[in-house]
């Protein structure tokens, strides 16, 4: 198959969802044959772990998408550049607890000095490694014992479970993201895995957020970088928690490459649809455990002229304060949707025809159209409200274009916990 064919397949919107179930297995990364992990203290962080260590002793296919930031951390400009230049590595480290991010020349020299290291302990190339990290912006980093540390993440590897990992590259997270799935292509059994931290600074194109993801699955790094791209505007990218976008974004996927078929059109789209679903669980657990978070939000627009309306309100329906401080209070406020739907200036409304609804288990109910607000049951209203998964339905009434983006409600923890971030 061609590039241009693979990119039409891939941003075909009318191809039709494969009905192939997936079915979820344990292990997260470790689920995937000749994958390795680890986690330890290293001391970026006062205590817990804060050092991840990703190994393929039989190398793997990876490729990349990063945060669209103007500032960037030293990571990305290192990994961007070692993805450009080849394409299988063996070893992803990543920190938590400093972003090393602004820091000068030293920033670039430290990402180089981890890269020697780890590759002295696993006795692999500095080339082979991908570095990350995440945690406090403009703090240098203190490398002083880090020769010991990375001993100690070498010897703890394990193809047990990507547990360690997982807990490692978290920050302000209160909860381990994983997943891994398994599902069939041409009679062969694909695997399908990921980890992931992120709690707050999330917003659409990313946030502080990082996710890995491993596969077994050989497509090539060409074809992997297209549908991971892909993958990542339909869930990563959908997803807001407080309208701030990191330096530090990184979402990786890797394949081990050990099932191989035949790459058609509809192997790429069970491929890319299998990919999409495990992004899109590990962009709701973020959500769902945004800094504070007491309720999961689902902002669904319909109805809109065409995508980019759809999902320029909905985005700025999703990072309105305002909304989600009104669902933390239970208050079926209306007007702050409305005022963000106004907010996003789409290039094409009609205010007649905007039907707002606010949904949950408890319930439904609308509370506008016709150009005007509605007498409804405030109570019940409050009711709905009060679940921990609410749907915020708004019905533009022009076209058929829709989308749906997920965030959260905002509390007084958010503010505590971000008041206290660096102490």
């Amino acid at each position: 198959m061609s590039q241009s064919q693979l990119a039409t397949t891939i941003s075909n919107e009318n191809a039709e969802p494969h009905p192939l179930a997936s079915q979820a297995i344990s292990g997260g990364l470790c689920a995937i044959e000749n994958v390795w992990v680890s986690g330890v203290h290293s001391g970026f962080k006062h205590c817990n772990k804060d050092l991840a260590l990703i190994y393929f002793p039989k190398g793997a296919t990876v490729v990349g998408v990063f945060t669209k930031n103007a500032i960037q951390s030293h990571h990305i400009k290192y990994d961007k550049k070692r993805l450009n230049e080849q394409a299988t590595f063996k070893a992803i480290m990543i920190n938590s607890g400093n972003a090393n991010t602004f820091n000068g020349p030293k920033g670039d020299t430290d990402v180089q000095i981890m890269a020697n290291t780890l590759a002295s302990k696993l006795k692999i190339q500095p080339d082979e490694v991908l570095i990350c990290s995440t945690g406090v912006i403009g703090v240098p980093m203190d490398l002083s014992n880090f020769d010991n540390q990375v001993d100690t993440l070498a010897h703890n590897l394990t193809a047990g479970d990507s547990i360690q990992a997982a807990e490692a590259i978290m920050t302000t997270d209160t909860k381990i993201k994983q997943a891994a799935i398994a599902f069939e292509i041409e009679g062969q059994l694909v695997h399908l895995a990921a980890i992931a931290k992120g709690s707050g600074m999330i917003h659409p194109n990313m946030g502080t957020m990082l996710s890995y993801l491993v596969t077994d699955l050989d497509l090539g790094q060409e074809t992997l970088q297209q549908l991971l791209k892909a993958s990542v505007n339909q869930s990563f990218n959908k997803i807001s928690v407080d309208g701030d976008t990191s330096p530090n974004d990184t979402v990786l996927l890797a394949s081990t490459n050990k099932v191989s078929v035949k790459p058609t059109k509809q192997h790429i789209l069970i491929f890319q649809e299998k990919l999409t679903e495990i992004c899109q669980m590990m962009a709701q657990e973020i959500v769902a455990d945004g800094e504070g978070a007491t309720k999961f939000v689902t902002v669904a627009v319909k109805g809109a002229a065409d995508q980019a309306d759809a999902e320029g309100i909905a985005k700025q329906v999703a990072t309105s304060s305002l909304v989600k401080t009104a669902v933390y209070g239970q208050d079926a406020n209306w007007g702050r949707v409305l005022s963000a739907i106004g907010q996003a200036q789409p290039d094409y409304l009609d205010p007649t025809k905007i039907q707002i609804s606010f949904i949950s288990e408890k319930g439904e109910i609308l509370t506008c159209k016709n150009g005007q607000g509605l007498v409804f049951d405030e109570d019940l209203a409050y009711e709905i409200l009060s679940e921990t998964d609410i749907t915020i339905a708004i019905d533009l009434g022009i076209g058929k274009s829709q989308i749906a983006v997920w965030t959260c409600d905002m509390t007084e923890d958010y503010i505590k916990i971000n008041a206290d971030y660096r102490s």
